[in-house]
């Protein structure tokens, strides 16, 4: 059976050849195409997801910040000078911050995990964070539960870590260990777009025209296999490609016979491609005016979707690369006073701002909120009591809002 010209094979499930396959990360899909995290890029869709996540994290600042408690309210304090500040400014040798991060997330989204190794001086904080790609690494659980990454170095040799010893990020995973990749999950997919993609290629590569037919008026039969091959090799190299619009001449006894005629309509060529980038960009959760897909898009559901992007995808991404980073950079002394690492997530990641403020007015003016709730709804430190922060409006009799009354003091003539 073939499929866009491309022939479909299916084999046995569970056979050991399937089994290994899994165990690499490479599975061939039912179009023949052997999909990786490392060639998904091939597909359009595939590339624009991963760019458009990797490229929206690295427009965030990071900082290392510490976190007090003042008034009964939290406050954050941040600490440009704090040694996982410096490292996540130069993390190696090689990369700069926004290399690292684009690389960083760019792995974390096709493979499901990332891994680096914490290089470490004689004494002292981690100097650098040297990546290792996923695909390098073997995580082990012993009889005690306890875990080691195995490392195969590009020689071949292999090197054991504890845990304590990389930094690990990984989204959801079905073993409790490692992360599994959305890839993998969406292959079949991701092959079926590559299979419409290559096909699309070599069909107007070849000018829009299917593949030309023969006839030999004594027959092919009567030519030997050699000579059939040199035949057909003959035309290939003298007509083919740069040559293929050429007046053609053909030996005595041979002509060109009505050609196999491809309609993509039929095919749904076009149709397939829509409903494969719909498939894929859902498997990542991204809206299809990411990728291109513009059929239902309107200024309102567009806007709707990009905040739901940020919410449902770019916040999770953000949040798991947070609590790793808290985990593997900093000390336990850090974590005591309160030390953290967040991103800054701007207006960009909630709602706009305009639709932000205007609902945190009508909360204020009914009494919901303070000046200190909505500043910290905005990522703000509060003011103090004397300031008014912590005051809340009431509503009088005639509907209109204001500050409170004061209370009258003892012993007045109010009182």
């Amino acid at each position: 059976m073939k499929l866009f010209g491309l022939t479909i094979q299916r084999k046995a499930e569970g056979s050991l050849d399937d089994i290994l396959r899994r165990l690499e990360g490479v599975f061939e899909t039912a179009s023949g195409i052997v999909v990786t995290p490392e060639n998904c890029e091939e597909s359009p869709t595939v590339q624009s997801i991963v760019n458009a996540i990797s490229m929206h994290i690295v427009t965030l600042p990071v900082h290392v910040q510490r976190k007090t408690v003042s008034d009964g309210r939290e406050r954050k304090e941040t600490l440009p000078s704090h040694p996982v500040g410096r490292l996540l400014s130069r993390p190696n040798d090689w990369q700069t911050a926004s290399n690292y991060w684009a690389d960083l997330v760019s792995v974390l989204v096709r493979h499901g995990r990332y891994y680096a190794v914490k290089a470490r001086g004689m004494t002292g904080p981690i100097r650098q964070l040297l990546p290792v790609h996923p695909s390098a690494v073997t995580l082990r659980q012993d009889a005690d539960l306890n875990v080691t990454a195995h490392v195969t170095n590009h020689g071949g040799g292999q090197r054991e870590y504890r845990l304590s010893e990389l930094h690990h990020i990984r989204s959801r995973a079905r073993n409790f260990l490692d992360g599994d990749s959305p890839v993998m999950q969406a292959r079949d997919a991701i092959a079926l777009e590559i299979a419409a993609q290559r096909f699309g290629s070599a069909f107007f590569g070849n000018g829009a025209m299917p593949g030309m037919v023969f006839e030999h008026e004594p027959g092919f039969k009567t030519m030997t296999q050699e000579q059939r091959e040199l035949f057909l090799s003959s035309v290939q190299q003298a007509y083919g490609r740069a040559n293929r619009f050429k007046a053609m001449l053909l030996p005595a006894g041979i002509k060109t016979g009505d050609p196999v005629k491809v309609e993509n309509d039929k095919a749904q060529f076009l149709e397939t491609r829509k409903l494969q980038r719909s498939v894929i960009a859902g498997a990542f959760g991204v809206p299809p005016h990411l990728v291109g897909d513009l059929d239902r898009g309107t200024f309102s559901n567009i806007e709707h979707q990009s905040q739901e992007f940020q919410q449902k995808v770019i916040l999770p991404y953000v949040q798991m690369i947070e609590d790793a980073m808290e985990r593997d950079l900093l000390t336990d002394e850090d974590r005591r006073a309160g030390v953290c690492i967040r991103f800054n997530l701007d207006a960009s990641l909630r709602a706009d701002f305009k639709s932000r403020q205007e609902g945190l007015r009508i909360q204020r003016e009914a009494g919901v909120i303070s000046p200190n709730d909505w500043r910290e709804r905005e990522g703000m430190n509060p003011i103090s009591v004397e300031q008014g922060g912590d005051t809340y409006w009431q509503q009088g009799p005639s509907g209109q809002t204001g500050a409170p009354e004061q209370e009258p003091e003892p012993g007045s003539a109010n009182a």
